[in-house]
């Protein structure tokens, strides 16, 4: 059976849509637009902020919101300003299906709970797991509550839930009310950018691209490397990116002795951050249970060796035969990880090529696209008392 396209309204409600900046939810936003948009799909897209460099084809509509979704007020405005869109578009654009992406905690489906179509969503990822070096703000228990009251009350309206690895199974709410139909959809990454480099290096280089923030393990990537500097005088720590830890990590390689031979980047462009992932020998993540990091598909695309967590989605991105995985907030761990990996360039480039091979399998954006058309067929059958777009919108190939 074949989808033949489909008229989609896109709810994007990333605090940013883009196709060129370092933001990991508006990045694999614009991933899942682009592909369906490749597929002939017509595309009407409503986002908050956006700032994308690209042309979109003409089967993609887009629609900014102006809304800044990082508090209530915003997210309000955003609901109001999402209804008040579908409403417009309704009379002159009959719509097949709902689709809001990731990150699905903000609510804004609600919105639309009385549209007579199917609504997926998704996929969920997992929250932030938390840590006692202050890996993750604290929610209190009224907070926990509600979101998980918006949470059932999305689920219940929704026709189709994804989550991004079976770690985000933790967003299923029992309050939905009935049998939910879940499935699983990974995020996917640009693999005709991300490629590996022309000749893999001899070096003993570690890499660590993410924002310079507590949660996201700067510090023990900095502890580790610190055992590990006299013993391997070849070995450097390249550190690239920004972020509340900016100046006190800055303060801390200066004086340190031991990390002399840590290298900080600073925040990079797309184009260098490709860069600098293909020159390393090994990339390094020890987040506290990140819930889903891009950067890491995006090294495993360029063929590049893993060192992360085994914590939240990053257990389930990183196979022992790319990686390994340690215990969050253990530099004695994530040393000895290290120094396996860069004392074996055998190994280095085996564990390389098995990622690179399993992006092209599973997580590259064709493969993401053909899973997702094949979820929308599915969705589309589901029994309902919503009316369902005509049966003939499938067809046999």
């Amino acid at each position: 059976m074949e989808l033949v396209p489909l008229r989609i309204f896109v709810v994007a409600p990333s605090a940013m849509l883009t196709d060129h900046l370092p933001h990991g939810d508006g990045l694999v936003a614009f991933g899942f637009i682009d592909e369906l948009a490749r597929r002939g799909h017509e595309l009407h897209v409503a986002a908050g902020r956006v700032d994308v460099r690209r042309d979109f084809p003409p089967n993609v509509r887009l629609y900014p919101l102006g809304a800044d979704l990082s508090g209530k007020a915003g997210r309000l405005h955003f609901m109001w300003s999402l209804r008040r869109l579908y409403r417009r578009l309704a009379p002159s654009t009959r719509v097949d299906l709902v689709h809001q992406l990731t990150p699905v905690e903000v609510g804004v489906s609600l919105a639309l709970t009385d549209t007579p179509v199917p609504i997926v969503l998704g996929p969920y990822v997992p929250d932030w797991a938390p840590s006692a070096e202050g890996a993750d703000s604290v929610v209190g228990p009224i907070a926990q509550y509600m979101k998980r009251v918006l949470r059932a009350a999305q689920q219940r309206r929704a026709t189709t839930v994804l989550l991004s690895t079976p770690a985000a199974a933790q967003k299923l709410e029992r309050a939905a009310g009935r049998s939910l139909n879940v499935r699983e959809l990974p995020l996917g990454v640009d693999d005709r950018t991300w490629v590996p480099a022309d000749e893999d290096g001899e070096g003993e280089d570690v890499l660590f691209l993410a924002s310079l923030e507590v949660r996201k393990g700067i510090y023990v990537a900095l502890d580790a490397f610190a055992r590990l500097a006299q013993e391997l005088p070849q070995a450097r720590l390249l550190v690239a990116g920004a972020g509340l830890e900016s100046e006190a990590v800055r303060e801390r390689v200066r004086t340190s002795p031991e990390l002399a031979r840590v290298e900080l980047l600073g925040r990079l462009d797309r184009h260098r951050a490709r860069a600098v992932m293909q020159e390393c020998d090994v990339y390094c993540l020890p987040s506290y249970g990140d819930p889903n990091p891009l950067a890491v598909l995006e090294a495993m695309a360029c063929a590049r060796p893993v060192v992360t967590t085994n914590a939240g989605g990053l257990r389930y991105l990183v196979s022992d035969s790319g990686g390994r995985k340690v215990p969050p907030g253990d530099p004695a761990a994530l040393a000895t990880a290290l120094r396996e990996l860069l004392r074996d360039t055998a190994l280095r480039r085996a564990m390389g090529d098995h990622n690179r091979a399993l992006v092209e399998e599973r997580y590259a954006w064709a493969r993401v696209g053909d899973r997702l058309e094949g979820l929308y067929r599915e969705t589309l059958r589901q029994p309902s008392t919503s009316p369902r777009p005509d049966a003939a919108r499938l067809r046999k190939s």
